[in-house]
C-alpha cells in the first residue's frame, strides 16, 4: 500500500480535492465494501477516466481521505506555540486539541467504517494507523524527545510514553461516545480526561536532571 501522506502530497489539485470530498461521502454513507469507483466520479461529478489519472485504485483513494482528514488536523494540533517550552501547558493544549479531533462526529463515523471493513480489507486499517495515530504518536514523541534533551521532562521511551498519554486521553470518554452512549452524571468529561492524563503523565516523566 502506498503511503497516505505521499498519496496526499499527489493530491493537491482542485479536481483531486473534488474527488476526495465525493469520496469522503461515500465511505461514510456506504461503507468501503460497497463504494465503487463508479459511485464516487457519480458524486463528484467527473469521469472515470479523469478519477483514475488522480487515484490507481480505491485502496489509494481511501487512503487520500483519511490522510487529508489527519494532514489538517494535525498540522494545527502540533503548530509550535508560545508555550512550547512549558510541557505542562503544551500537554494540555495538545491533549484538548487531540481529544476535540477523535471526538468529532466525522471522525467516529470514520473510525466505525475502518473497523467495520479492517477484516475484510486489512489495508484500510494499515491506512488508517501510518495516516492517524502512528503520525500523531510519532510527532509527540518528538516533542517529547526534544523536552527530555532539555531536562525539562525525563521520558526514556518517547513513542510508549506517547502512547500512554494518548491513550490516558481516550479511554471510557471514546468509548461512550464511539457508541452513541450518552452521558451520566457521574462521567468524567473529556476535559477532566485531559487534565488528569497530563498530571499522571506529569508525575510518571517530569521529574527534571540535575
Amino acid at each position: 500500500l502506498m503511503d497516505a501522506l505521499e498519496i496526499l502530497s499527489e493530491a493537491s489539485s482542485p479536481k483531486a480535492q473534488q474527488i476526495i470530498a465525493a469520496a469522503r461521502e461515500a465511505f461514510l454513507d456506504t461503507g468501503y465494501g460497497d463504494t465503487s469507483m463508479d459511485l464516487v466520479a457519480r458524486t463528484a461529478g467527473v469521469s472515470k477516466a479523469t478519477l483514475y489519472a488522480h487515484f490507481t485504485n480505491k485502496q489509494a483513494l481511501f487512503g487520500a481521505v483519511i490522510a487529508e482528514e489527519c494532514n489538517r488536523t494535525a498540522a494545527a494540533m502540533f503548530e509550535p506555540g508560545p508555550d512550547s517550552g512549558d510541557v505542562r501547558k503544551t500537554l494540555t493544549r495538545l491533549g484538548k486539541s487531540f481529544c476535540d479531533m477523535v471526538m468529532e462526529p466525522v471522525k467516529l463515523a470514520g473510525y466505525r467504517v475502518v473497523v467495520a471493513e479492517a477484516a475484510r480489507f486489512p489495508e484500510l486499517g494499515e491506512a488508517f494507523y501510518r495516516a492517524g495515530p502512528a503520525r500523531t504518536i510519532a510527532e509527540l514523541a518528538g516533542y517529547l524527545e526534544r523536552m527530555t534533551q532539555q531536562g525539562r521532562i525525563d521520558v526514556p521511551h518517547a513513542k510508549l510514553a506517547a502512547s500512554q498519554f494518548f491513550g490516558m486521553i481516550k479511554a471510557d470518554n471514546y468509548l461512550r461516545r464511539l457508541f452513541g452512549i450518552v452521558d451520566g452524571p457521574g462521567d468524567p468529561s473529556p476535559a477532566d480526561a485531559v487534565d488528569a492524563a497530563v498530571e499522571v503523565f506529569l508525575r510518571a516523566y517530569g521529574s527534571q536532571r540535575p
